[in-house]
């Protein structure tokens, strides 16, 4: 439903939602952190057409969260011609919220998790990220992206269930609560407002509007993250 291998190359589904009767739309955007600049640039160019942007963003400063941002931006993304996600905030002249933890928070979600579960994050994860970035494929780094349909909420790595529940379930809740709030505000008026987060977040994000408020899809565009 969001990211997919189709031919040779990785695409994102752009996935408008609305319902009956009510001109307002959710207009999703699932994101990775890597990918060709062409893509970040069609994104940047659709938000321009949205009257309301909602992105992922931890905010504040938190170690946790710097060492995956210093791993992504030390690999050598230019051997593969992909760059780190890249979107033209600043040329948008419309609101942004950034409903997401703060990094206090977040850092002392990661504290509290199980000690393997942290020497993961602190040693692994800072290694690993720029390993396959550095000696993968674009076919290998796609492979480890893809999601779908079959990738549901229930899909989770076996032994890492208090780390994914913080670092998806309750970003979700606060992602999913500025939703209903800007729903119970706005769902009437004409207006297209952008969802901005990583794909596994659009899991949540479609089942709840859907259940709670009869979202459907309206309209899907596919836009390539990158070839191979």
């Amino acid at each position: 439903m969001q990211l997919l291998e189709a031919g040779m190359g990785l695409r994102a589904a752009v996935i408008e939602l609305g319902r009956p009767g009510s001109p307002f739309r959710f207009v999703l955007f699932p994101m990775v952190h890597v990918g060709d600049p062409a893509f970040y640039q069609a994104v940047s160019r659709r938000l321009r057409d949205c009257d309301m942007v909602v992105m992922e963003g931890i905010r504040g400063r938190s170690r946790s969260v710097s060492s995956i941002t210093r791993a992504y931006h030390a690999a050598k993304l230019g051997r593969l011609g992909l760059v780190v996600q890249d979107l033209d905030l600043a040329s948008l002249d419309v609101p942004i919220v950034y409903p997401d933890m703060d990094g206090r928070e977040f850092s002392q979600g990661v504290r509290a998790l199980p000690l393997r579960q942290r020497l993961t994050w602190w040693c692994l994860a800072p290694v690993l990220v720029p390993t396959v970035l550095l000696f993968g494929t674009r076919a290998v780094l796609a492979s480890h992206l893809t999601l779908d349909d079959d990738h549901g909420v229930s899909a989770r790595s076996e032994g890492f269930e208090e780390w994914e529940a913080l670092a998806v379930d309750r970003r979700d809740a606060l992602l999913i609560e500025e939703l209903a709030r800007i729903h119970e505000a706005h769902g009437t008026a004409p207006l297209r407002v952008a969802v901005v987060y990583g794909a596994q977040h659009m899991i949540a994000v479609v089942h709840t509007l859907s259940a709670r408020f009869g979202y459907s899809p309206r309209s899907a565009t596919w836009l390539t993250v990158f070839d191979y």
